[in-house]
Protein backbone atom coordinates (compact mmCIF):
# COMPACT_ATOMS: atom_id res chain seq x y z
CA UNK A 1 0.00 0.00 0.00
CA UNK A 2 1.69 3.16 -1.41
CA UNK A 3 -1.14 6.29 0.64
CA UNK A 4 0.58 9.00 1.11
CA UNK A 5 0.84 9.86 4.98
CA UNK A 6 -1.16 13.65 5.59
CA UNK A 7 -0.28 15.01 9.03
CA UNK A 8 -1.78 17.53 11.31
CA UNK A 9 -0.65 19.13 14.24
CA UNK A 10 -4.45 18.98 15.34
CA UNK A 11 -7.61 17.05 14.62
CA UNK A 12 -9.01 18.35 11.05
CA UNK A 13 -11.99 20.43 10.54
CA UNK A 14 -12.63 18.89 6.50
CA UNK A 15 -11.08 15.83 4.69
CA UNK A 16 -8.39 16.80 2.03
CA UNK A 17 -9.18 13.94 0.36
CA UNK A 18 -12.86 14.04 -0.02
CA UNK A 19 -14.66 17.15 1.69
CA UNK A 20 -15.78 16.20 4.11
CA UNK A 21 -16.72 17.13 7.68
CA UNK A 22 -16.96 13.88 9.69
CA UNK A 23 -13.49 13.61 10.96
CA UNK A 24 -13.91 10.76 13.44
CA UNK A 25 -11.39 10.44 16.52
CA UNK A 26 -10.16 6.82 16.45
CA UNK A 27 -11.01 4.44 19.43
CA UNK A 28 -8.29 1.66 20.33
CA UNK A 29 -8.73 -0.79 22.55
CA UNK A 30 -11.01 -2.58 23.94
CA UNK A 31 -14.22 -0.20 24.17
CA UNK A 32 -17.13 -0.84 26.83
CA UNK A 33 -20.10 -0.37 24.08
CA UNK A 34 -22.96 1.44 24.82
CA UNK A 35 -25.86 3.73 23.10
CA UNK A 36 -23.74 6.69 23.62
CA UNK A 37 -21.04 4.74 21.99
CA UNK A 38 -22.99 3.82 19.51
CA UNK A 39 -24.68 6.96 18.78
CA UNK A 40 -21.07 8.73 18.29
CA UNK A 41 -20.16 5.61 15.59
CA UNK A 42 -23.43 6.37 13.62
CA UNK A 43 -22.80 10.23 13.43
CA UNK A 44 -19.30 9.73 12.41
CA UNK A 45 -17.88 11.20 15.60
CA UNK A 46 -15.62 7.93 16.64
CA UNK A 47 -14.33 4.93 14.83
CA UNK A 48 -12.86 1.50 16.23
CA UNK A 49 -9.23 0.91 15.81
CA UNK A 50 -8.63 -2.39 16.84
CA UNK A 51 -7.05 -3.76 20.01
CA UNK A 52 -3.56 -3.50 19.21
CA UNK A 53 -1.80 -0.50 19.96
CA UNK A 54 1.18 1.00 18.15
CA UNK A 55 3.68 4.11 18.75
CA UNK A 56 2.49 5.38 15.47
CA UNK A 57 -1.21 5.03 14.85
CA UNK A 58 -3.23 7.39 13.60
CA UNK A 59 -5.60 9.33 15.76
CA UNK A 60 -8.29 10.64 13.31
CA UNK A 61 -10.16 9.12 10.23
CA UNK A 62 -12.71 10.21 7.53
CA UNK A 63 -15.96 9.22 8.47
CA UNK A 64 -16.58 8.99 4.86
CA UNK A 65 -14.09 7.94 2.44
CA UNK A 66 -11.78 6.35 5.33
CA UNK A 67 -8.76 8.31 4.76
CA UNK A 68 -6.87 8.74 7.88
CA UNK A 69 -4.42 11.51 9.03
CA UNK A 70 -1.76 11.72 11.48
CA UNK A 71 -0.56 13.98 14.58
CA UNK A 72 2.27 15.82 13.60
CA UNK A 73 4.64 15.46 15.68
CA UNK A 74 6.31 18.55 15.40
CA UNK A 75 9.56 16.75 14.69
CA UNK A 76 11.49 17.75 11.18
CA UNK A 77 14.30 15.21 10.70
CA UNK A 78 14.64 16.83 6.85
Amino acid sequence: MNEKRIEFIRKPRVCPVCKSKRIASILYGYPAFSEELMKKMDGGKITLGGCCVSLDDPPWECADCGSKFYKKLGIDFE
